[in-house]
């Protein structure tokens, strides 16, 4: 039984070269539902109830791939643009290629179960997450919220504005993306050792 975890303590993927590893895990399987997942989720940054409720609307529009769409997001009730990156649009070929059937609905969930017509549960998510990382030989807290939190750090490692990163995980203020990017002490100390003034 997977117990309940404080959200402030999971970890984000913070080498790139496991995300990399991941997706050829996926790609290699011929997997790409779970590819797809996994892409979009650590691409669009949304929270695992969002991303479970995309249908093929969002994404498509007469058959073509949207560069982006808007959803209003559960929790927070806030809009949210979604921008679909090159890297999402390349998998998601590859995905309609391999179930063409799903875009002749626009109702389909993209992420559907068996009979096309319902999604999956967060449950799912999770058991993709834990059996990812294991395969990765990553250790520590992964849940549901990590590819999220992946993105976010992700965006600083790349010198983003945090003030963009509150505003792309709507988050209330500075603080809380602060404090969701979880800065470690190691960080810190090569910061200053790198910038060593």
């Amino acid at each position: 039984m997977i117990n309940k975890i404080n959200m402030k303590f999971v970890e984000p993927i913070r080498e790139k070269s496991k995300i990399d590893e991941i997706k050829k895990i996926l790609k290699d399987d011929r997997n790409f539902r779970d590819l797809l997942f996994f892409v979009a989720w650590i691409n669009f940054a949304l929270r695992v109830t969002d991303l479970l409720e995309l249908k093929v609307k969002d994404l498509f529009e007469d058959g073509e791939i949207k560069d982006f769409f808007d959803i209003i997001e559960k929790k927070t009730k806030k809009e949210n643009r979604i921008y679909i990156t090159d890297n999402v649009k390349k998998v998601l070929k590859e995905y309609i290629a391999k179930y063409p059937y799903i875009i002749i609905n626009s109702e389909n969930y993209l992420f559907f179960t068996k009979n096309w017509k319902s999604n999956f549960w967060r449950r799912w998510a999770l058991e993709i997450m834990h059996k990812l990382v294991k395969k990765v030989w990553l250790k520590w807290n992964y849940w549901t919220h990590t590819l999220r939190k992946t993105w976010g750090y992700q965006a600083r490692k790349n010198d983003v504005p945090l003030e963009i990163i509150q505003h792309k995980l709507k988050h209330s203020s500075l603080r809380v993306t602060e404090r969701y990017l979880w800065i470690t002490l190691e960080e810190v100390w090569k910061a200053c050792l790198d910038l060593n003034l």
